[in-house]
């Protein structure tokens, strides 16, 4: 009987910091599989692996992971990964709710609300995220995402003119001033 962490994030960029944290003394650094992909979907090689019959969680093998949306994002997925795990005989473990998931009528119901509550909170995000860019674009604000290493050297530019605050800087390139702040760090201990 093992018990193996799950942690991901949707991109490179970021930081699994805070999910490995939860894990912390919970599962062994060694059983943890960490995967960068989006979650749109199921086909991710350390989910895979997990869901594997013959490499991945056994009977009596426990997976925990932080929250309900590391896991999939949309319920679907979620009950199609967990009854999978369960009809193997493992139990599945979220810290965010504290819930454990076996084969029960009721963990089921549970389960299924909480995934339509992931769900949903991810469709209001997306909604909330799209009606923001539509005002940006209104007011001439919105640019879309730069690339990061034009935007890089674009900053890296501006500070090396000395002529700038590193707020100015950061309206010019169109950034946070924490950006700023960071790459005048990395260009002064290089």
């Amino acid at each position: 009987m093992t018990t193996y962490g799950y942690v991901r994030v949707s991109t490179q960029d970021q930081n699994v910091a805070r999910q490995m944290a939860a894990l912390e003394g919970l599962v062994e650094p060694d059983n943890i599989l960490i995967e960068k992909v989006s979650g749109k979907d199921t086909n991710r090689p350390e989910l895979q692996r997990l869901l594997n019959e013959k490499l991945g969680l056994r009977g009596g093998d426990t997976l925990v992971i932080k929250s309900i949306d590391r896991l999939a994002r949309n319920t679907k997925d979620l009950l199609e990964i967990v009854d999978i795990l369960i009809k193997r005989g493992a139990t599945v473990r979220f810290l965010d709710n504290n819930m454990t998931f076996d084969d029960t009528p009721e963990r089921r119901l549970i389960l299924i609300m909480m995934g339509a509550v992931a769900e949903f909170e991810r469709g209001v995000i997306r909604q909330r995220q799209s009606e923001g860019i539509v005002i940006a674009k209104e007011a001439g604000k919105f640019k879309g995402r730069q690339a990061k290493q034009s935007l890089h050297d674009k900053v890296q530019a501006l500070i090396a003119s000395g002529d700038h605050t590193n707020e100015k800087i950061a309206e010019l390139a169109g950034c946070g001033v924490a950006t700023v702040y960071r790459i005048k760090k990395a260009m002064t201990s290089a």
